[in-house]
């Protein structure tokens, strides 16, 4: 794995650890403006999803069990196979997932911009 490919793993268990510690100035750096997150609760916007970090999404444990990393150019689709124990107030968010996040590289960082994360079967 390259430089960027692993700069990108990187980022992505970061972004993982400030959710678990509600760190909301650094979620705030890695999300684009524009981020958006599908998944088990519909489609969440970048505010939602910030809100919802910051408080009441409890993240206990997380691991990527499979991450592949494709870089193009300023644009990387990083495709994993998500596992986490967790949950948003009396909601049960614990699963397994496969979750592509789109990150884009502007002003010299990485940030990510989409999430699409479906329960793995």
């Amino acid at each position: 794995m390259g430089g960027v490919e692993h700069e990108l793993v990187e980022l992505s268990k970061e972004w993982m650890e400030a959710a678990r510690s509600h760190d909301r100035d650094r979620l705030d750096h890695l999300l684009g403006k524009e981020f958006s997150v599908i998944g088990v609760l519909g489609e969440v916007d970048r505010a939602e999803w910030l809100e919802n970090a910051s408080g009441p999404y409890e993240l206990d444990e997380y691991a990527y069990e499979e991450l592949d990393v494709d870089v193009y150019g300023s644009t990387a689709v990083l495709c994993s196979r998500y596992r986490q124990t967790a949950r948003l107030g009396a909601r049960d968010l614990s699963g397994t997932f496969l979750v592509t996040d789109v990150w884009v590289r502007r002003d010299g960082r990485w940030q990510v911009v989409r999430r699409h994360a479906t329960p793995a079967s």
